[in-house]
């Protein structure tokens, strides 16, 4: 997968929205337009909540879907779920690879009953940005395990 492809719309979105807020007349249609375009790539045009604010040019409206997707109040778009989803996979692909391997590891006694690992955590997969990960753990799917390493987090 190309990496350019592993952005959040949410923070796209936001970023645009905080340059608009400090552009002028002369640069708010610029920025407009960037966002509008932003949506389309990520497949949200079809989104009416998500769209329409930005095709009506209206400040108001996109901040109350920022602050809506901030306070999970509401939903993310299908490109975010996608790609959060994409990322929670490789994460647990990485771990229950090391696990495996410390499972097999040479340095256990092979007549011992065969411990299971005792890892609960590893580096999150570096093709996805630091915001993805972030997001996980703000939806409780992971926790921060400290020194860079991510746990999946217990229900």
């Amino acid at each position: 997968m190309d990496k350019s492809d592993n952005w959040l719309l949410c923070n796209k979105i936001r970023a645009l929205f905080e340059e608009l807020e400090a552009a002028d007349d002369d640069a708010a249609a610029g920025i407009w337009r960037r966002m509008e375009f932003t949506m389309e790539k990520a497949g949200a045009e079809e989104d009416a909540d998500l769209m329409l604010p930005v095709l009506d040019r209206s400040k108001d409206e996109v901040k109350t879907v920022l602050d809506g997707w901030i306070a999970g109040t509401m939903k993310l778009s299908e490109w975010d779920n996608a790609l959060l989803k994409r990322a929670l996979k490789a994460y647990r692909k990485r771990l229950k690879i090391t696990r495996q391997d410390d499972e097999s590891s040479g340095s256990r006694n092979p007549l011992s009953k065969g411990e299971e690992s005792s890892i609960l955590g590893v580096r999150p997969p570096e093709q996805y940005p630091q915001e993805v990960w972030d997001m996980l753990i703000a939806q409780g799917k992971l926790r921060d395990g400290g020194h860079g390493l991510l746990e999946l987090a217990t229900t």
